[in-house]
């Protein structure tokens, strides 16, 4: 599939020091560079030569896309939208995509509907129990940025969620996580896991709950979850990391998303209130 991506330049530098400011990934900057693919004001324009703010860059390259979801009749609530990104509120019992090829039933496969003929590009996921922002790209280049901006931490996803009441006002939690050998679904502490971070702040208090403000430096499967139980206070409603309770839901929510528009140097936050 063909894609064709104008930006405009922000910065007095090279045209190679402003692709690598927006984090598009050198392997693509080569591809683009080899094909001479890449317009500054119409024109091609070699990597190490000089642009000025206000250029129009031109980025054209192909990307063989298979068709990944089985689009379905959408019922998104969009938070966001430009030309690269939707931002989406998923409600908690949707899977965020199919686990085998042909599921049906997921957010992903409401997503493809709504943009087709672009594509729907996934670039972080939210378990099924979990409310929240989602991010997704509609090209493979905003794809890339946005993997990068989470890899490099520039990009901020915060959560609540609701506990036992007498958790530490704050607190981070660095405890490794693995696979839970006795069950598939299920993740734990162990010290071959994964590194894993956790920030939390306690920001309310009633007689029986308190409510956390989570931040994340690693994103591990079932992270947030696994961490909270670890020190005691496991997620209320959660189905597997806590005893089975009259609660509707998990009360867990990706209530924000800080990051910078691709291709530009414009900062976004999108909030999604909480829905318990």
């Amino acid at each position: 599939m063909l894609f064709q991506t104008t930006a405009i330049a922000q910065t007095h530098a090279s045209l190679r020091e402003q692709l690598q400011s927006w984090l598009i990934p050198r392997k693509r900057q080569h591809q683009m560079r080899i094909a001479r693919s890449i317009q500054v004001n119409g024109h091609y324009r070699h990597f190490n030569e000089s642009i000025i703010t206000g250029d129009r860059i031109t980025m054209t390259y192909d990307e063989p896309l298979q068709l990944a979801y089985v689009p379905e009749t959408p019922h998104l609530k969009i938070c966001y939208e430009d030309d690269d990104l939707l931002i989406v509120d998923k409600p908690a019992g949707i899977k965020t995509h199919p686990n085998q090829p042909g599921e049906t039933g997921t957010l992903m496969n409401q997503a493809a509907a709504y943009l087709a003929p672009s594509p729907a590009l996934i670039t972080h996921r939210l378990d099924m129990a979990t409310s929240g922002l989602l991010v997704i790209a509609k090209n493979p280049l905003a794809q890339a940025i946005i993997n990068r901006q989470l890899a490099t931490r520039s990009m901020h996803r915060d959560y609540l969620a609701v506990v036992q009441r007498g958790i530490a006002q704050k607190g981070c939690i660095r405890a490794a996580i693995g696979r839970d050998p006795e069950d598939k679904r299920k993740r734990m502490i162990r010290p071959d896991g994964f590194p894993a971070v956790t920030h939390y702040r306690r920001i309310a208090e009633t007689s029986t709950t308190a409510t956390v403000l989570l931040q994340l430096e690693t994103g591990r499967t079932h992270q947030i979850r696994v961490h909270l139980a670890s020190i005691g206070y496991p997620i209320i409603g959660d189905p597997l990391y806590t005893d089975l309770s009259s609660e509707p839901r998990m009360r867990l929510h990706a209530y924000q998303v800080r990051l910078t528009k691709p291709l530009s140097d414009e900062e976004i936050t999108v909030i999604s209130p909480t829905p318990f």
